[in-house]
């Protein structure tokens, strides 16, 4: 009498642990492929956002110096309508590089460093510098 499967197969019913582990590893790294491209379109995204968070600063303070016959602001909770009643919150940049800096006499919006002493030197995913946009 011979033992085996019922279905006639052999001696086999099912995979291999090695054969598991096989295919789970190509699983991970293909995985692993598609999770490291998908961390650099959060950061060119989040780089967009610093860019545009700036572009709409530097465009409140063109407005108010249209508005005021082309003195600048003293700071920027000048910028906040008086109905909104609140202060301008400390904006953390992308990568947590720091705060918005204003300087009063030029007009000039940058992106300082965390510890608020000169513009930011931390890069953006295409390698430009924070302080510069």
């Amino acid at each position: 009498m011979k033992r085996g499967c019922p279905n006639g197969v052999g001696g086999r019913r099912g995979f291999t642990l090695i054969e598991l582990l096989v295919v789970m590893s190509i699983i991970g790294i293909m995985l692993s492929f598609t999770a490291n491209r998908h961390s650099m379109v959060f950061e060119r995204s989040r780089d967009a956002a610093v860019m545009i968070e700036l572009g709409h600063v530097r465009n409140a303070v063109h407005q108010f110096t249209l508005e005021t016959g082309g003195r600048f602001p003293q700071s920027l909770e000048d910028l906040v309508p008086k109905f909104l009643n609140r202060k301008v919150e400390r904006w953390q940049g992308a990568r947590g590089s720091g705060m918005f800096g204003y300087d009063p006499e030029a007009g000039r919006v940058a992106l300082f460093g965390p510890e608020g002493a000169g513009p930011s030197n931390a890069l953006d995913a295409k390698g430009r510098v924070y302080g510069d946009y």
